[in-house]
Parts: C-alpha cells; sequence; structure tokens
C-alpha cells in the first residue's frame, strides 16, 4: 500500500517570496494575537528552511542533496518503483524523540501540505527511499512501510512582505510523528526532491 502524494505547485508569488526569503529578512507580521504561554517559539525569518526545537528555540535542520533519475513535476510516463538515494550511510545530526517536533512554512491553503516524514534505508554508502511513480500523474509516493504518520499544527498565520506594496499568507506549522520513532534514519520531503531535511534517531 501506497501514499500518493500529488504535486501542487505553488503559486509564484510564493515561490519568488521564498527566494527573496532566502537571501534578506523580511519582517513577518502575525494577524492573530498568540496565546499568552506559547508551546513553540516565534517564527524563523527564514522560510525556505525546516526547523526542530531544541530547548525551546528553532535550530534548522541540515539539507541533503538528494539524487534521482526522473522529474516529479511531470506526469510518469508508466508505473515505475523507483528510489531517491543520499550520499552516506548516515546523517549529521542526531535527535532524540524529545526533539521530534519540526517547524515549517506552508502556503496558506496549500491542501494537503507538501512536507512528509519518512524512514530512510541505510547501507554502506547511501541512504535511499523507495517510491512509486504512477502512470500519467505528477508526484511521488513513499510506500506505507516508510511514511511515518504526523500530527500538523497551523501554530501562526503570518503576513509575509514579498516587496513593494506586496503581502502574502503564509502558515507556520507545526509536524509531529504521532508515535515515538525508533532507531534509525530519516527525511522530511516535500514536492521538490533535489534538498530533503534529514536526521537520526540513535
Amino acid at each position: 500500500m501506497i501514499f500518493f502524494r500529488r504535486i501542487t505547485k505553488q503559486p509564484l508569488e510564493f515561490v519568488a517570496a521564498l527566494l527573496c526569503l532566502a537571501a534578506f529578512s523580511w519582517p513577518l507580521s502575525n494577524l492573530a494575537s498568540g496565546a499568552p504561554q506559547q508551546d513553540f517559539p516565534e517564527p524563523p525569518n527564514d522560510l525556505t528552511k525546516i526547523y526542530y526545537i531544541s530547548s525551546g528555540t528553532a535550530v534548522p535542520l541540515p539539507f541533503e542533496a538528494g539524487q534521482f533519475a526522473f522529474d516529479v513535476f511531470r506526469p510518469a510516463v508508466k508505473d515505475k518503483v523507483a528510489r531517491l538515494t543520499v550520499t552516506g550511510s548516515k546523517a549529521s545530526l542526531i535527535l532524540t524523540n524529545s526533539d521530534v517536533r519540526f517547524l515549517v512554512f506552508v502556503a496558506d491553503r496549500m491542501d494537503p501540505p507538501p512536507h512528509q516524514l519518512a524512514r530512510l534505508t541505510s547501507s554502506k554508502s547511501q541512504r535511499s527511499l523507495k517510491i512509486s511513480l504512477l502512470k500519467g500523474r505528477k508526484g511521488y509516493a513513499p510506500f506505507a512501510e516508510d511514511n511515518i504518520q504526523i500530527e500538523r499544527r497551523i501554530l501562526k498565520r503570518l503576513r509575509v512582505s514579498a516587496g513593494p506594496n506586496r503581502i502574502l499568507f503564509v502558515n507556520y506549522m507545526e509536524l509531529r510523528p504521532l508515535r515515538p520513532l525508533p532507531p534509525g534514519e530519516y527525511a522530511i520531503v516535500g514536492d521538490s526532491l533535489a534538498d530533503i531535511a534529514t536526521f537520526r534517531i540513535k
């Protein structure tokens, strides 16, 4: 059994804003008033990263280059089982189950949200994720045995300045596994597989 991830390309305005935010820190404004004692850090300025929470602080997960021989933004020409690979047998970042609360930014009303948590298979020289491509459809799907079920919670809805007289709405969101993660290699993947956020549970 697989869970198919349909690609929903983000609006061009949102992509442009992310590119700008990668190089500059734009001010963020919260639309709704926060709870008096919130259990999450304030939104970081860089919306292109994925974070985990350590001692109440948002810390970016390292990105690694995904290697694959297909284009998930084009309809597959046939049904196929393929592998996404990452160089190296182990991730550099080691987390514990008390750390696995992740923070991401998602374009407002993007449904379903793009991020998935998956367990990677480790070998001597690389880590990999088996995925399914379906004929005539864009996107990909990790197989059920590798797909980790997560809870999603919108923390804040943000107004993001994308330049003069341009405002975008972005959701600041928490991802949390429904169950403790066993020891192993993991990745948070999104629509694009070119860069994936990786970590290890020891």
